[in-house]
């Protein structure tokens, strides 16, 4: 990708997507920090924000691995620079008022929160799981803001709610590039859609450090929000496919069709792959 490029500033979507973060961004001196309410922090309170903070700490290690696995593209790693820093603003923010309530967190709990278990080795996947991430932590920063009552916090996580949907759609946007110049793009479309299906398949999520603040937060953010969060994915899963998933219930059965057709397609098809193999053996 890094060879076709021959001009960064209008064939990189980076900087059309920096100029949109730099008109949504928020800062710190933002927040009212002194009118928290300290009679609406309860002990319940203090322990949901410390659960959601952990979370957001894997920011640090997920960056490192995106740098390694993309290191050759140039457009997403300078869009990972802005996402690093909004991302990093999370724990901070939320650090910040945990401490303003008394509540101090250690080294140790900073380390332990950045650990994050082996990512895939497929870039499709590994953005869409983000795409997929961010929708999550964006209905859970909303839901979050909409139920508690201590105003500062409020809006810290209304805040937050709205980066990490203007997130997903940075991530949405690179997934769609991979997909378009991969070397067999119907391939990474089967794998959209898998790792979709993966997520949503039962009640359960998968070991990823949102989808487990999630499962944390299920007794608070509810069966409705659960249900949104569900409905929207394979909303914008579906587009990123090319497919219409009219109910969450039903990924598998789509996913299984596309598959099927694609196989059907590759038995009639030469690829790609195999029009590249037989040019080299001649």
């Amino acid at each position: 990708m890094t060879a076709q490029v021959r001009d960064i500033f209008n064939d990189l979507s980076y900087y059309s997507l920096f100029d949109v973060a730099e008109k949504a961004r928020w800062l710190m001196r933002d927040v009212d920090w002194e009118h928290i309410d300290k009679s609406m922090v309860t002990p319940a309170l203090i322990e949901m924000v410390k659960t959601i903070t952990f979370g957001e700490l894997t920011t640090y290690s997920a960056t490192r691995s995106f740098m390694e696995m993309f290191e050759d593209d140039i457009d997403f790693t300078q869009w990972l620079a802005v996402w690093l820093y909004e991302e990093t603003k999370h724990p901070h923010a939320l650090t910040k008022w945990l401490a303003m309530n008394g509540v101090q967190l250690s080294g140790q709990y900073l380390m332990e929160g950045r650990t994050i278990t082996p990512m895939t080795k497929s870039r499709t996947e590994m953005l869409t799981f983000n795409v997929i991430s961010e929708i999550v932590a964006g209905n859970m920063y909303l839901a979050t803001s909409e139920s508690v009552s201590e105003p500062v916090l409020k809006d810290i996580t209304a805040k937050l709610a709205k980066d990490e949907m203007r997130h997903s759609v940075g991530f949405e946007n690179y997934t769609r590039r991979t997909i378009a110049e991969a070397a067999d793009p119907d391939y990474e479309k089967t794998i959209v859609l898998r790792s979709a299906w993966v997520f949503l398949q039962g009640d359960q999520f998968i070991n990823h450090p949102v989808f487990e603040t999630v499962r944390n937060l299920n007794a608070i953010l509810g069966d409705t929000v659960i249900k949104k969060i569900r409905k929207q994915i394979v909303s914008r899963i579906g587009k990123l496919a090319g497919v219409d998933i009219p109910e969450p219930e039903q990924i598998y059965a789509v996913y299984s069709q596309f598959k099927a057709d694609y196989r059907a397609k590759r038995k009639t098809t030469p690829s790609k792959h195999a029009d590249m193999a037989a040019a080299a053996a001649m």
